[in-house]
C-alpha cells in the first residue's frame, strides 16, 4: 500500500497543513482546517476517503476547507443547524472546538467572557494576555525562561485552557508522536511555528536565530539554482 506521506502530493502542501491533515489521516483528530493545492489537496482527500467542506471561494488555486470523515461533517452542520439563538455565538465556537478534536473544557475556557484585564490586553495589541493560557505562558517564561515543550505541537488553532491542563497534554503527546513518526518535516516546521509566536520566541533566541539563517540560506540557494 502507498505511503501517502512519501509522496509528491503530500510534499505539495504547506508543512503545517500537512501536520493537521496527518492527524485526521491517522484518526487522532477528528477534523481540521487547511489549505493546499487544489490537484494535491483533492487527491490526497481522494484516497484518505476524507470529505471537505470549502470556507473559501470555490475559485480560488489552493482553497481552504474544513476536512473529515463526511460523517463527522454531516454531524458538525447538524449542530451548527440547531445552534438556539441566543447562544449562537459561543455555541459556534463549541462545535468547532468538538469538530477540531480538542478538550471540551479548553473550548469551554476560550468561549468565555474576557475579565477586564485580559480586554484591555486585547485592545493594547497583547492578543497573547487576552485568555488564561496566553498568561499563564507569558508568566511562566518570564520567571522561569522556558515551558513544557509539549506546547510546541499545537495546531494554530488550539488554545488550551491552561498549561497544566491535563487533557491537553494528553491530546498533544499523541499528536507530537504521530507528527515526529511519520512526517518529521511537518513536526519540524509546526514546532518552528510555535517557538515563532509571542511569548514563545523569548524562551528560544538561540534557536530562532540560527533557524531563520539556515531558511534565509537555503532561500538564496533556491534562487540561486532558479536563475542559474
Amino acid at each position: 500500500m502507498e505511503n501517502i506521506y512519501k509522496t509528491k502530493e503530500w510534499k505539495s502542501l504547506e508543512e503545517v497543513d500537512r501536520a493537521q491533515l496527518l492527524l485526521v489521516i491517522e484518526g487522532l483528530k477528528r477534523g481540521t482546517i487547511i489549505g493546499g493545492n487544489y490537484t494535491s489537496f483533492m487527491n490526497i482527500l481522494k484516497k484518505t476517503g476524507l470529505d471537505y467542506k470549502l470556507t473559501s471561494d470555490k475559485l480560488r488555486l489552493d482553497p481552504v476547507a474544513i476536512v473529515a470523515k463526511k460523517e463527522d461533517l454531516a454531524e458538525a452542520t447538524h449542530k451548527y443547524l440547531t445552534l438556539p439563538k441566543y447562544s449562537a455565538g459561543v455555541g459556534f465556537h463549541e462545535v468547532t472546538g468538538w469538530l477540531l478534536g480538542y478538550p471540551e473544557c479548553c473550548t469551554k475556557e476560550y468561549v468565555k467572557e474576557r475579565t477586564p484585564e485580559q480586554k484591555i490586553a486585547q485592545k493594547n495589541g497583547q492578543r497573547h494576555l487576552g485568555y488564561r493560557f496566553g498568561q499563564e505562558l507569558d508568566s511562566k517564561i518570564k520567571s522561569e525562561g522556558s515551558y513544557p515543550d509539549i506546547f510546541d505541537y499545537r495546531p494554530p488553532s488550539f488554545t488550551p485552557c491552561s498549561i497544566n491542563c491535563p487533557e491537553a497534554t494528553k491530546v498533544l503527546s499523541s499528536w507530537k508522536d504521530a507528527v515526529e513518526t511519520l512526517d518529521p518535516e511537518a513536526a519540524k516546521e509546526l514546532v518552528y511555528f510555535n517557538r515563532s509566536d509571542y511569548p514563545e520566541g523569548l524562551a528560544h533566541g538561540k534557536y530562532l536565530e540560527v533557524e531563520k539563517s539556515r531558511r534565509g540560506l537555503e532561500a538564496r540557494l533556491r534562487a540561486l539554482r532558479r536563475y542559474s
